[in-house]
């Protein structure tokens, strides 16, 4: 069961202002501590997105996703539940990453706002490469995102 955004007022989880923050070189504060959302093959997007909500109710506010984990479209609506429950997007720190299928010029935008859209958000406070150069793996792999 997913408890209140607000959990940890009730000592339920951490004070998420209590957790280091690391001041980055453009004024912004990121949490130095977050949930990494792959779940591989060993956990569904759907228990993925439940954890982000559990993590929220216990004071994480670092997410860090990626397109290639195919999970965004459901980790979008976990996000949109957190902030409904009260804790405002300023507060979140949202990463996300750019597979390595989308590294030509025409492929980067796109991509971008597709990871806007599954994660349901107006802007990322963080978006890298995932990996610096193109893969090569054995035949029948799917690594698209």
């Amino acid at each position: 069961m997913c408890a209140s955004a607000n959990s940890h007022l009730t000592g339920d989880g951490v004070d998420p202002h209590a957790v280091p923050q690391r001041r980055l070189h453009t004024g912004a504060t990121m949490p130095a501590i977050g949930l990494g959302t792959f779940g591989s093959d060993h956990v569904t997007g759907e228990e993925v997105a439940a954890a982000v909500k559990d993590a929220a109710a216990l004071g994480y506010r670092h997410f860090d996703c990626a397109a290639v984990y195919g999970n965004e479209h459901l980790i979008g609506p976990a996000l949109q539940a957190v902030m409904a429950g009260g804790v405002r997007r300023e507060e979140l720190w949202i990463t996300s990453k750019l597979w390595n299928d989308k590294h030509a010029e025409a492929d980067v935008v796109p991509a971008f706002m597709k990871s806007l859209h599954d994660l349901q958000l107006e802007y990322l406070d963080l978006y890298l490469i995932h990996w610096p150069f193109p893969n090569h793996h054995a035949p029948g792999v799917d690594v698209s995102s």
